[in-house]
């Protein structure tokens, strides 16, 4: 039986990994936290402060988007703020290179060719570094060997992106109407050239455009024997929606035959299920015949995924229909290349077009279930889905407008951003085993506050990963990952507050009153140029909210000396870099659980645990 007199027991809690927000604080395991916010993993997985952020430009209006362009060994930044597009250089400030586009959700951007396109629900842009303008489609010859009556052989697709088209004719040296493959032209130029030769309208030639005739004052010459003998008519027939169908995409991304050698557009609210492909290596051209009708029209196309030779289509799940298809891409007896689709997968579909990215070859999407992967089974190689981020579902589920999510990939990780949190999910960390999570592993996970991310970028140059987002006032900001002194550890000149607290213990025995001795207990913190931490208490009799229970029990510092960083207010000799303890000489009377929380929030502070030790003694049973 317990009673007074006990002997002395001891807890520790190291080697610790990330968060579970699963279930209740008391079930959790030891090295796991229940409650933490702005922490992540160091190199040796250990909890730290994440550095801060700090802003790079203020734009005008909502940033749908961030993107970089390196060419020229420069690397130029543009975002879409409003109605306008920006870019700039290094440090410089942003510069307005374009005007009056459409401002609605998150746009889209790829590069290809050494230029960067950009879909924004309303427009369809190209910016080469130096100029940003609407996409000037490709004009298509539509018809070749025509004969002046009409006929021919079809050549290429209409442009979605123009009206703009020619018919090339071989003349027969007496007629002097040519019938166009299209009527009703529109009030644009038309253009003649007969073997290369240029011709003027109104003086060479005439135009009914009701009919699509051309009439020439004198008819073209018949060719000689090995002569192409072309008579070129370039003519513009609009076809009314065509170029919007493009225009209204949200989604953009690449894909081609063992290489991403062509554009595929989707996201346009229009035609939910569709996507276009563009022509090779050329994203001015996307022939009116080249959608794919992909599942039913009541779910929507959320975006894509590369998974080895395939691409993998995701759209919204209706509990019902295929929420993921994968699209080959292969050449056919012809020489043509087809892109053909088959269903995968039912059951889990995407909530937010934003919320694509991976861990290295583990291609995930945010789902209303939380972050999933597309994967194989490992018997019948059929693809299927699995849940990776067991660990924070249940507050990540809950996010009010979850289908507005943003996330990113950066250096090993998945971060998922919506309404000023972050979920972190920890590729470099070993992976844990949840028969409950629905898949075969699950990430280490955490979670932030004050991360006001409405889009967000991974900036790659050689190594160096670079982490930028946009914010829902304009503000584009950088992850102060470049800064390393302590100067890195705010979010643009503001404290962060970084939690790491335990699991509510009941040290093996709810029944029974532990009391937590005066001595013998500290927290073991990380070493850094400024580091401090304050060690609060939670017990069973406190409130449950977090914001009233903490009652401050200890506060420590741990400085290092350093010349390139000196803080006089706090100025040590101390070049011990070695992990040190903060002893907390608190006794904790009569508890059935007891939580440890440590907490940092000092400005331009490093912020780091490596273990927690208590001792104590048991008492007797609990009477309630």
């Amino acid at each position: 039986m317990a009673g007074k007199g006990s002997a002395i027991r001891t807890t520790t809690y190291g080697g610790f990994k990330g968060v579970d927000f699963s279930t209740d604080a008391s079930l959790v395991d030891t090295y796991r936290s229940p409650y933490s916010i702005n922490m992540m993993a160091d190199t040796g997985g250990m909890p730290e402060k994440r550095p801060g952020w700090r802003v790079l430009q203020t734009l005008e209006g909502l940033v749908h988007g961030v993107w970089f362009l390196q060419k020229d060994g420069i690397t130029h930044f543009v975002a879409h703020g409003g109605t306008k597009l920006y870019t700039w250089t290094g440090e410089n400030p942003a510069e307005v290179v374009l005007e009056g586009l459409h401002s609605g959700e998150n746009s889209a951007g790829a590069v290809m060719g050494g230029t960067l396109y950009i879909v924004t629900g309303g427009d369809f842009i190209s910016f080469d570094g130096t100029t940003a303008k609407q996409v000037e489609g490709y004009i298509p010859t539509t018809i070749i060997a025509r004969t002046p009556a009409g006929g021919g052989t079809s050549y290429q697709s209409i442009n979605l992106l123009t009206g703009r088209q020619r018919n090339e004719f071989i003349p027969d040296g007496t007629a002097k109407v040519y019938q166009l493959s299209g009527e009703t032209l529109s009030d644009d130029p038309v253009e003649v050239t007969v073997r290369g030769v240029s011709k003027t309208e109104g003086t060479d030639f005439t135009v009914d455009r009701a009919t699509g005739k051309v009439t020439f004052t004198t008819a073209p010459a018949a060719p000689a024997a090995g002569q192409e003998g072309e008579v070129i008519i370039t003519f513009t027939k609009e076809v009314e929606g065509y170029r919007n169908r493009i225009d209204g995409c949200t989604i953009l991304t690449t894909y081609g035959v063992g290489t991403n050698d062509r554009m595929i557009f989707s996201g346009n609210p229009d035609y939910p299920n569709l996507d276009w492909t563009s022509g090779l290596n050329d994203p001015t051209y996307v022939p009116d015949l080249s959608y794919s009708v992909v599942g039913g029209e009541q779910t929507a196309i959320m975006g894509y995924r590369r998974i080895g030779e395939y691409l993998a289509i995701i759209k919204e799940d209706n509990g019902q229909d295929s929420t993921v298809f994968m699209r080959s891409a292969t050449t056919n007896t012809s020489g043509s290349v087809v892109f053909p689709l088959k269903q995968s997968i039912a059951g889990v579909g995407a909530v937010a077009r934003g919320g694509f990215g991976n861990i290295l070859d583990d291609q995930l999407f945010l789902s209303r279930n939380g972050v999933f992967a597309i994967t194989s089974n490992v018997i019948t190689a059929e693809r299927i889905v699995q849940n990776r981020s067991y660990y924070v579902d249940r507050l990540l589920t809950k996010e009010a407008n979850l289908e507005t999510a943003v996330a990113e990939s950066w250096n090993g990780m998945y971060l998922v951003a919506i309404n000023g949190h972050a979920y972190l999910l920890d590729g470099r960390q070993n992976k844990s085993y949840k028969p409950r999570s629905q898949g075969d592993f699950v990430y280490e996970c955490y979670y932030w506050t004050n991360f006001p991310a409405v889009c967000m970028r991974n900036v790659k140059e050689g190594a160096t990963e670079t982490l930028l987002f946009g914010t829902a006032d304009g503000k584009v900001c950088r992850m102060n990952t470049d800064i390393e002194t302590m100067a890195r550890y705010n979010d643009d000149g503001q404290p962060i507050e970084a939690i790491w607290a335990t699991k509510a213990d009941d040290d093996g025995d709810v029944t029974v009153l532990k009391t937590m001795i005066k001595k013998g207990n500290s927290v073991t913190i990380k070493p850094y140029t400024r580091s401090s931490a304050k060690v609060c208490f939670r017990t069973n009799k406190d409130a449950v909210d977090w914001g009233a229970v903490e009652w401050q029990a200890a506060y420590g510092t741990m400085d290092i000396f350093d010349w390139s960083d000196i803080d006089f207010s706090r100025f040590t000799f101390n070049a011990n870099d070695a992990p040190q303890e903060i002893l907390f000489n608190t006794k904790v009377k009569k508890y059935k659980r007891l939580q440890i929380i440590i907490k940092n929030d000092a400005l331009n502070e490093g912020f780091g645990i490596f273990s927690v030790t208590k001792h104590f003694v048991r008492g007797n049973f609990a009477k309630r």
